[in-house]
């Protein structure tokens, strides 16, 4: 089962970028906002808690322009606590946001000519995926 949520930032909001040098305050305002929006849009869409869980980050931009895939990093950790954090503010879809229970493949730049610049959060259910070495460990038996 998958789920899509859409952020409305064109580009990471201030304090949620890697080069950002704001004041601490603004950055935790940024973030407290972010969560907020990620744990109302799980709310809304009425997602289930799960056992494990992939998170891939989208950023979806008009043009070819340069960017920096490890940039939004910092907002890609704010929506990861959103999603499983087991405090605060928070969906808490899952126990925790540790690579036990989450999986978060890298920030993934994607060239849309002609839409508006967004992120786009893709929530994946994994909680009993096919694993490789289930099978060696199978086969290692027979």
């Amino acid at each position: 089962m998958s789920w899509v949520l859409q952020l409305p930032y064109e580009r990471p909001p201030k304090g949620l970028h890697s080069n950002d040098r704001n004041h601490w305050r603004v950055k935790a305002k940024s973030a407290k906002d972010l969560r907020e929006l990620v744990s109302a849009l799980c709310r809304q869409q009425r997602i289930p808690k799960m056992q494990r869980i992939s998170v891939q980050v989208v950023w979806v931009v008009p043009t070819r322009h340069k960017r920096d895939a490890d940039g939004p990093d910092p907002l890609c950790k704010v929506i990861y606590d959103a999603i499983g954090s087991d405090r605060g503010i928070g969906a808490q879809l899952v126990a925790d946001d540790t690579p036990e229970f989450m999986d978060k493949p890298r920030l993934v730049i994607e060239h849309q000519p002609g839409v508006t610049a967004h992120f786009r959060v893709e929530l994946t259910d994994i909680s009993n995926p096919f694993r490789p070495d289930t099978v060696d460990q199978i086969s290692e038996r027979l």
